[in-house]
């Protein structure tokens, strides 16, 4: 993909031959490559250290039938005490970067976004160099204010009148009376989301559209105080993680069709980058869902544009597009250079508990992506600087629970929640360490079909 003249619009195909042996050697000068963790997926320590009632605390206590096996992340891979030993295996495996979200800090401030950033930015700057200030913005807005659960909706009083009005109360209309939703026409046509298992809708009179736009200008805000107040002496950078699948259209013959892929587009990923970039949201949005959206002024506009210094991106699938609701149709697989003019952040899969340990799937995965990435940086000219393998180690996969295994390092969970290498994160050892490099002498373990009796354990957390 490619931004002309404030658009994003779908770069051409180019056929990418797959590749052997490539080594970390081969990727440009100050490539980071790193792996992540989430915050209520492994922190557990629910009663620790003065920390707050999460959404996902109340979703998992409250309606634990909704959780696959019914478990939750009041202990979860305890990394609230154990950190100092996973990053330390971090290192020995090669990694650069620690990608962590902390519930901890949140408990510490009000319920103000621009404080609490103020807040990380004053504990934690002297050792994060990249700050994130939203990560997938689209799923918190449209999982938790169009198919989702009831997530807050608080949002920082901002400078003066430029902020919607601020409201404390989910249902309460933050647009102007004038501008009050009305039903957006081909919004379901032309923004395919991934319909799995989650909350219904308690209240739909929260707009989606409100929430996305208080979002940007909390992020444009973080940002200036950020760039005012801390950067010139932290020397850090400060960006936003967003989300999107690649969209191709169901019929490449069809002009409908291919106009929905780039409405899908600006209705996904553009939907906050080009705000972050250009001050405005798309065209294609203002047009479609004039309704509903309330342009940035020009002081929002001014704040927003420019107001990222990197972008990640979080890639899961793609999918077929069509102009038609509802179209017949099968799924794709992650189109590996689609999107890679963006920054890659999070990208994996998932594997039962049987095959966790011997993930040679998963090594392939990743020397594929890896591969395709390390061609779009040489032959498409893509400035990409990172990437970062989802997940470090397995942990709470949401309403799946700790039934799906997403991590290069494998969590026991019956016993001590012990960490074992699985074969990927030997891969990635050596990988990183270059091939005439020993990987890290650390436990490995064959996981049987029947080795894990832990989802009791799980549920009495």
């Amino acid at each position: 993909m490619q931004a002309k003249n404030g658009t994003l619009n779908s770069a051409p195909k180019k056929n990418l031959q797959d590749d052997s042996g490539i080594t970390r050697g081969d990727f440009p000068d100050g490539f980071i490559f790193g792996t992540g963790t989430s915050a209520y997926q492994v922190e557990g320590a629910a009663a620790k250290g003065g920390r707050g009632i999460s959404v996902w605390d109340d979703i998992t206590l409250r309606t634990p039938n909704m959780i696959a096996d019914g478990s939750n992340g009041n202990v979860a891979c305890d990394v609230y005490h154990k950190y100092k030993e996973d990053i330390r295996l971090m290192k020995k495996m090669g990694f650069d970067s620690y990608r962590f979200f902390d519930l901890m800090a949140k408990s510490l401030a009000r319920n103000d976004f621009v404080e609490f950033a103020e807040l990380c930015f004053e504990e934690f700057g002297d050792r994060v160099k990249f700050w994130t200030t939203l990560n997938e913005p689209w799923s918190y807005t449209v999982h938790g204010y169009t198919i989702g659960d009831d997530f807050s909706n608080e949002d920082s009083a901002g400078n003066g009148s430029t902020v919607s009005q601020h409201s404390s109360q989910r249902g309460q209309r933050n647009l102007p009376s004038h501008r009050l939703p009305k039903r957006v026409r081909g919004f379901d046509s032309t923004t395919p989301t991934t319909r799995d298992t989650w909350f219904p809708v308690n209240d739909p009179a929260t707009d989606a559209y409100t929430v996305a736009r208080n979002l940007l200008l909390c992020h444009s805000a973080a940002v200036q105080s950020y760039r005012t107040n801390f950067q010139m002496y932290q020397n850090g950078k400060i960006g936003i993680v967003l989300n999107s699948s690649c969209h191709y259209p169901f019929d490449s013959t069809s002009q409908d069709d291919q106009d929905a892929v780039q409405r899908a587009f600006d209705f996904m990923l553009g939907w906050f980058l080009e705000p972050v970039i250009y001050g405005q949201f798309p065209a294609s949005m203002l047009h479609y869902a004039k309704d509903n959206i309330v342009p940035f002024s020009d002081e929002e506009k001014q704040g927003l544009a420019g107001s990222v210094d990197w972008v990640g991106l979080n890639y899961y699938t793609s999918d077929f597009v069509a102009y038609e609701k509802n179209p017949p149709g099968v799924g794709y697989p992650a189109d590996q250079h689609c999107l890679y003019s963006w920054v890659v952040d999070n990208n994996d899969y998932t594997l039962t508990a049987k095959q966790a340990c011997v993930d040679t799937t998963r090594i392939q995965y990743h020397q594929d992506h890896l591969t395709y990435l390390l061609k779009a940086i040489n032959e498409l000219a893509f400035d990409v600087r990172g990437y970062f393998a989802w997940s470090y180690c397995d942990n709470f996969e949401w309403t799946a629970g700790y039934t799906s295994r997403f991590g290069i390092i494998y969590t026991d969970y019956v016993n001590n929640l012990t960490r074992y290498m699985k074969n990927s994160a030997s891969w990635f050892a050596k990988f990183l360490r270059g091939s005439a490099t020993t990987p890290p002498t650390l436990k490995t373990k064959q996981v049987e079909q029947d080795s894990e009796r832990g989802s009791k354990k799980r549920r009495a957390a």
